[in-house]
């Protein structure tokens, strides 16, 4: 169709100024994926201020629409405060987490500056997908997500989470929004790292920084049946468990009111800590810093390990860790193999006496 190679902006989006309770409109990254539900093509795009926003990318228009008149629409949402007068993102609605715009906007409550968001391309129930051998789905999960009973068990999450360049007070929650409906996401568990910090006077309820370090998330990816992993800046790389949210969450009703999203929930459901990964230098030097010259332009990144900032999940089982300074760590978590992609080893070890 466009035999010039010219490339051509066929469309064109970004959030109305006026649901955003203020925030900075700031697209920062955003993902692709098809929603196993819906089967639409989707962008989570990340507006920092502005929130996660969903995007409908799947039906490309004959005619060029560069300034986004028509396309692609937005049909989705979730910031913590209000971004309407009524409906789902309104006062009552259940898109949002009743949030005033300050404290939407506050990052030293770990909010607002959302940076990265990545979709899982699954379904989850109870603790495993539908890449799982159907003898081990719980009986809570029946037959899948078709089943008249059980099918509403199978959810779909998006995980949000902020970036802070410096914050002394808070590392920053990684949000996990229900997007099963895709058009009305709605929060329902947030964590943080855990533990808190201290200053001279003692406590601190949330994680007192000292200058120079960053704790703040800053990418991530998903496993299979419910399991993150992300990078935390000096603080490592951190597996979280979303997979029992579903049943884990309080409802104000005593059952699960998906319809009503947020102002259903009494009490959010826990994100589980599975482990993290500290990346340390090479272990065979004495003192990797001086020998490799790890302080090098300055000490916001360079001159501190571990400081990871980005990461790959492999369905083998690995989880492909980018440390700024000293490299690539590959680490093995055998719970997050996907029976899908079973390479056998193509020679034989032959046991010996030796």
């Amino acid at each position: 169709q466009n035999s010039s190679r010219e490339i051509i902006r066929w469309g064109g989006y970004t959030p109305e100024p006026d649901t955003t309770c203020g925030g900075s409109i700031f697209n920062h990254d955003h993902v692709y994926f098809v929603h196993p539900v819906t089967k639409q093509r989707l962008l989570i795009a990340s507006y920092w201020g502005a929130g996660l926003r969903i995007v409908d990318v799947s039906d490309p228009p004959t005619v060029a629409d560069p300034f986004g008149i028509a396309w692609p629409p937005e049909i989705g949402r979730w910031l913590g405060c209000p971004t309407a007068d009524d409906g789902w993102y309104g006062p009552e609605g259940g898109g949002h987490a009743n949030m005033a715009p300050e404290e939407w906007l506050d990052s030293a409550q770990g909010n607002d500056n959302i940076h990265y968001a990545v979709p899982y391309d699954h379904l989850v129930c109870s603790g495993i997908s539908e890449y799982f051998p159907k003898a081990e789905w719980p009986v809570e999960c029946g037959s899948g997500p078709d089943d008249a009973t059980f099918g509403a068990n199978w959810r779909h999450y998006t995980i949000i989470a902020p970036e802070y360049g410096s914050n002394d007070n808070h590392s920053g929650y990684l949000w996990t929004i229900d997007t099963t409906d895709p058009a009305k996401p709605f929060l329902v568990s947030k964590w943080r790292l855990p533990g808190e910090g201290m200053k001279e006077n003692g406590s601190h309820p949330q994680h007192w920084i000292p200058g120079g370090y960053i704790y703040s998330p800053h990418n991530g990816d998903t496993g299979i049946g419910g399991h993150i992993y992300w990078a935390h800046y000096h603080a490592g790389t951190w597996a979280t468990d979303h997979g029992h949210i579903w049943e884990e969450l309080v409802w104000e009703n005593g059952v699960p009111e998906p319809d009503r999203g947020f102002q259903a929930i009494v009490d959010l459901a826990p994100t589980h800590i599975i482990g993290y990964y500290l990346p340390a230098g090479p272990e065979w030097m004495d003192d990797a810093t001086d020998s490799l010259g790890y302080d090098m332009a300055d000490c916001w990144a360079s001159c501190m390990i571990p400081f990871d900032w980005g990461l790959q999940y492999d369905s083998r089982g690995f989880v492909y860790i980018s440390e700024m300074v000293s490299g690539i760590y590959v680490v093995q978590f055998d719970e997050d193999f996907d029976p899908r992609f079973d390479y056998p080893s193509l020679w034989a070890i032959e046991a010996s006496d030796d």
